[in-house]
């Protein structure tokens, strides 16, 4: 631009005037041009900071249920709704809902890919919202022709705005069961777990539930119904974390996100039970339930065993 500008003035003479006049057209386009880059710079800006602050765990109050929106940095999002009584307790899980979603000129799009909650996210349906206001703590959404929507930003973030993880887990008591036998000839094998619970986001004002003892008698139920192959390697003890999940969840007000294995011993040893119980026991006094990390069960005298 600066080019043709001076081409042009060239032509147009070869006086002082005309070198003056030079000068200043190239120093307004040179103005011109540092405020355009400035501009789109700023333009881009927006995009990626509203990107960041759209990020994270968001709830939303709504004819006495709360509404948790958790939106991943990945381009998916998760929903899910409970339902809270007079008293503003939160009393049940009404249903969950996911999908896609990305930003676009000031609109917040979402795409659902799966629901359960049908009146607030309906399957295969997007949702196109206006961004209103957004900040760090609060989200403002507009649908067309609809009501503005609030919403507050639920946990703690790290600097740099990255989510900061703030799952709540609660440590469960070491368990020793005997596992079940398919014949009366088989040796007595024996399953010792330790496990930590973690939580689903709690909503505001949602107390921390206590481990329910009926929760224990519970698990060691179920966990004794198993035989040794349901549980012979660490990969088949993992895949029961579903099913003892959905055992305890109705004692822990349905808040259960997951289930963390930190140590499994498979065993036919009575000793070797007393041990890891002792052991579990006296280290969750000592260090608060710190136990050694997930790992292939430890086979106490089982190679050649057979059910």
């Amino acid at each position: 631009m600066i080019a043709l500008i001076d081409v042009y003035l060239q032509k147009s003479g070869n006086g002082q005037v005309s070198l003056m006049v030079r000068c200043v057209w190239k120093w307004l386009a040179a103005f011109f041009l540092a405020g355009m880059l400035v501009f789109l710079a700023g333009c881009g800006g927006k995009d990626a900071s509203d990107k960041e602050m759209v990020l994270g765990n968001w709830t939303q109050f709504r004819n006495r249920a709360y509404i948790l929106l958790i939106i991943n940095p990945k381009g998916v999002w998760q929903s899910s709704v409970r339902i809270a009584d007079v008293t503003s307790k939160i009393v049940s899980s009404k249903g969950d809902a996911e999908g896609t979603w990305h930003l676009q000129e000031g609109q917040l799009i979402f795409t659902v890919m799966e629901s359960t909650i049908e009146n607030v996210w309906a399957r295969n349906n997007t949702y196109v919202f206006d961004i209103v206001e957004l900040t760090d703590q609060r989200m403002l959404l507009q649908e067309e022709n609809g009501p503005v929507a609030e919403w507050k930003k639920t946990g703690a973030r790290k600097q740099g705005n990255k989510p900061e993880n703030t799952a709540v887990t609660i440590s469960m008591p070491p368990i020793a069961v005997n596992l079940n036998k398919i014949s009366s000839g088989a040796p007595d094998r024996y399953l010792c777990l330790s496990m930590e619970l973690v939580l689903k986001e709690l909503m505001p004002g949602q107390q921390i539930p206590r481990f329910h003892p009926r929760a224990k008698e519970a698990a060691i139920l179920f966990l004794s119904s198993l035989i040794h192959s349901d549980v012979e390697d660490f990969d088949k003890v993992k895949a029961q974390k579903t099913r003892l999940k959905q055992v305890l969840n109705p004692y822990m007000q349905g808040v259960i996100e997951d289930i963390n294995i930190k140590r499994v011993i498979v065993s036919t040893s009575v000793e070797k039970v007393e041990e890891f119980m002792i052991s579990h026991t006296m280290g969750a006094e000592k260090n608060g339930g710190a136990a050694p990390d997930e790992g292939e069960p430890e086979q106490q005298n089982t190679a050649s065993d057979n059910d």
